[in-house]
């Protein structure tokens, strides 16, 4: 029996209605689909929040005498950094007094070259350091220290002690030692703000055996 070619032709007309509803259908569902999220640009990190530049490292320092006139003394100090910027800070000592100070260089200079600063004339310099520039904004750094004699009438003995720093809120740490009973102990000077001295003695005929600057 042959096919009736009117229901050949109804059905390909439903065939053909169906596929365009399921199309559409899919259509729809494309176009109501939420797309996918595309990931996150990297954040940009501005060159100032990398961290501020290290302090000199590679350092390397130096006295030298000086020459002038009549004077001639061990005071002139040199430091020399292989990377950063910064000056050069001397702890001299008057040798006819005893008394110790800190003098800075008054510029700086960038790695690799020299920074150079000589004590007051005639003045031995006892110490030289590298000082970072610019000086960090927080905390105590760059302290020095160092011990004098004390004259007290017939006392003489070399009980003072004093600390200096090149930032931050600090004071003296003094461990001073009895000779006579054998004692040990600490005192402490006042509070100083860089870059300020700040000193104390030992309790009389007693000798300053360790100064060093804590925070105050």
């Amino acid at each position: 029996m042959s096919e009736n070619p009117y229901n050949r032709k109804e059905t390909d007309l439903i065939r053909h209605s169906l596929s365009m509803v399921a199309a559409a259908v899919l259509g729809l569902a494309a176009v109501a689909a939420p797309a996918q999220a595309a990931p996150p640009p990297a954040p940009v990190v501005a060159q100032s929040d990398l961290g501020v530049q290290a302090a000199p490292t590679g350092c390397t320092t130096s006295v030298q005498w000086v020459q002038e006139g009549n004077h001639y003394y061990y005071g002139r100090g040199n430091v020399q950094c292989a990377t950063g910027r910064y000056k050069v800070k001397l702890q001299c000592r008057n040798l006819q007094t005893g008394v110790g100070y800190v003098v800075y260089g008054s510029y700086a200079v960038n790695a690799p070259s020299t920074a150079t600063r000589t004590c007051y004339t005639g003045n031995v310099a006892e110490g030289v350091f590298p000082v970072e520039d610019p000086l960090p904004t927080v905390g105590v750094t760059g302290c020095v220290s160092w011990a004098e004699w004390v004259h007290q009438g017939s006392s003489h003995y070399y009980g003072r002690g004093t600390a200096q720093c090149d930032t931050g809120t600090y004071r003296v740490r003094i461990q001073c030692h009895n000779m006579q009973t054998g004692q040990r102990y600490v005192v402490h000077g006042p509070a100083r703000t860089a870059p300020s001295i700040s000193t104390t003695t030992c309790y009389q005929g007693n000798v300053a055996e360790v100064v060093s600057g804590v925070p105050a």
